[in-house]
């Protein structure tokens, strides 16, 4: 028991860290030399292993863990972890740390008076003051440049990388250095957390405890159930994800953020369980953490890019934002813009703490965004122009334009191209870059509507019945109470072809065009009304023939 609670507190899972028993807790190790080194990685484990005897049996307590772990990570800071991705360090550096251990008490060791310090190594020329390599072994400590803190040694990453092939090769020697617990690799194989008494362990049948691929059977078993018990609601979450299209924009883009928010929640719990109730070790464990981050920072993204369309339908919410508007479509633009650069910055931390070189990533971006957009010339034209619009604004959504030799009402102004609906019915698409180039002619922004007609009366009239026809016809449109005065006109203007041309022009005190076709008719029957009372009438296309006879022969 007492072998197991040790090995747990020095290279078991993350959990609280609590106060370091040295005497100064602040004290910083001494890693500044290859003699350094490795005295401190020697001693600290048997600092914990004091330290675990006098207060963890005692008092098996979260607290007390979380007090050892922090001593723990003493042996693992003196290992060179910068070749191992951020997401998987924890793990890896737990298991290089064990194996060293292991290793390091089945080999000779030369006595510390003959393993340089800091005087020695600097002492030597420039390349061999840079390593120092353990005799008859491949094990070597390399200088790291530390900051302001100088020069410091620590186990290289070659030898952190091949720390299990050298544990593996020894592991059948003899141990030539007194150690406080002779089988700490079975005993973390086979162990669990601090949820998992090692009592229940040894409880176990012995082919459940039994080693398989490095870990002990029943931790296979109990990450299959994790991932069993995680389907069903990851499945649920996509269920709700896919809600029926009947339902609102801003119910659809909610329900579409569950299945990243449950990824979000749920991955790090399960993440905790399998990494520090199960303790798996190893390099399962390391594939865990480098798999539990990938998912994280990836549904954090996902939150971020699903968070756009959630915000901006919640905005578009209010009535006096028209929905198919290009208000509408540039406050979508805008949220998905922030949705989009949120979730790239957290792919490029994703990306960081995988060990992928970000900015190599960002320049094969650059590179590749612009062949995009040169092959895209027209889609950034047409984005331009839709910019250009909400700057503008010369037509809005209802508004009745005509747009070269379309006339319709404006359905849809999008961020590519803009809907008009003729009066067919027909839906005609534009493009914003052709909008941008055509006079659009807006119907709906006029202050007044004009009626602009002209009749042709009948020859017959005498031109005393004309005068009165003209101040009839005046009358009528001044007495009119939705007609203005300006502008109104009733003139004789033309001897047509076959008529006598009277060309009425006033304009109307309303916007609306049903109204004003109702009262261009009223106006229309009166005219009618005058012309008859006036004795006249209205010409149409006729031609008058003139016979003649030659005069007889004399």
């Amino acid at each position: 028991m007492r072998r197991f609670l040790l090995v747990l507190a020095l290279f078991g899972a993350a959990g609280s860290a609590g106060a370091a028993a040295p005497a100064n807790p602040l004290q910083p190790l001494d890693r500044s030399s290859p003699r350094a080194t490795l005295r401190t990685f020697l001693s600290t484990g048997d600092m914990l292993a004091q330290e675990l005897a006098d207060r963890y049996i005692a008092s098996q307590s979260r607290a007390e863990y979380g007090s050892l772990q922090a001593l723990g990570r003493q042996v693992i800071r003196c290992v060179d972890l910068s070749q191992v991705p951020p997401a998987s360090r924890l793990k890896a550096g737990r298991a290089a740390a064990l194996a060293l251990f292991e290793t390091l008490s089945r080999i000779p060791l030369p006595p510390m008076d003959e393993v340089p310090d800091a005087e020695q190594m600097a002492l030597r020329k420039e390349a061999a003051a840079r390593s120092w390599t353990i005799p008859g072994t491949e094990i070597t400590l390399v200088r790291v440049e530390a900051g302001t803190s100088g020069a410091e040694f620590l186990f290289s990453p070659e030898t952190v990388a091949r720390a299990e092939e050298f544990y593996e090769r020894t592991r059948t020697l003899p141990r030539l250095r007194p150690v406080p617990l002779p089988d700490m690799h079975a005993i973390v194989a086979a162990g669990g957390g601090w949820m998992i008494p090692y009592r229940w362990v040894l409880a176990m049948p012995e082919w459940l405890r039994a080693s398989l691929w490095g870990q002990a059977a029943w931790k296979w078993i109990a990450l299959l159930l994790l991932l069993a018990g995680c389907i069903p609601i990851v499945g649920l979450a996509f269920r709700l994800s896919r809600i029926n299209e009947e339902r609102g924009p801003f119910l659809r883009a909610l329900a579409r953020f569950s299945l990243p928010l449950v990824l979000l929640v749920a991955t790090p719990l399960g993440a905790w369980l399998a990494l520090v109730q199960v303790n798996l070790v190893g390099s399962v464990g390391s594939a865990v953490e480098i798999v539990a981050t990938t998912i994280m920072l990836v549904a954090a993204s996902w939150v971020a890019w699903r968070s756009a369309p959630v915000v901006a339908e919640a905005v578009l919410a209010s009535p006096r934002i028209p929905r198919e508007s290009v208000d509408a479509h540039l406050i979508r633009l805008a949220a998905r813009v922030l949705g989009i650069l949120g979730a790239l910055a957290l792919l490029a931390v994703a990306a960081d703490r995988l060990g992928i070189p970000v900015y190599g990533i960002v320049a094969g971006l650059g590179v590749g965004g612009l062949a995009v957009a040169l092959s895209a010339q027209s889609t950034l034209e047409n984005f331009i122009a839709g910019l250009n619009l909400f700057a503008d604004r010369p037509l809005r959504v209802g508004d009745r334009c005509k747009v070269g030799e379309t006339v319709g009402v404006v359905e849809a102004i999008g961020i590519r191209s803009t809907r008009i609906r003729t009066p067919d019915r027909t839906v005609v698409t534009i493009p914003n870059g052709s909008l941008a180039r055509a006079t659009i002619a807006n119907e709906s922004w006029r202050d007044r509507m004009l009626v602009n007609t002209r009749i042709g009366l009948r020859f017959e009239t005498s031109p005393d019945k004309l005068r009165a026809i003209l101040a009839a016809l005046h009358d009528l449109l001044a007495g009119h109470p939705r007609v203005l005065a300006d502008g109104l006109r009733v003139r004789f203007v033309a001897f047509g072809a076959s008529s006598l041309d009277v060309q009425i022009r006033a304009y109307v005190a309303t916007t609306s065009r049903s109204e004003f076709l109702a009262i261009q008719e009223e106006l229309l029957l009166g005219v009618m009304d005058v012309v008859e009372k006036g004795g006249s009438g209205f010409a149409f296309p006729s031609q008058t023939l003139y016979l003649g006879r030659d005069a007889p022969p004399g």
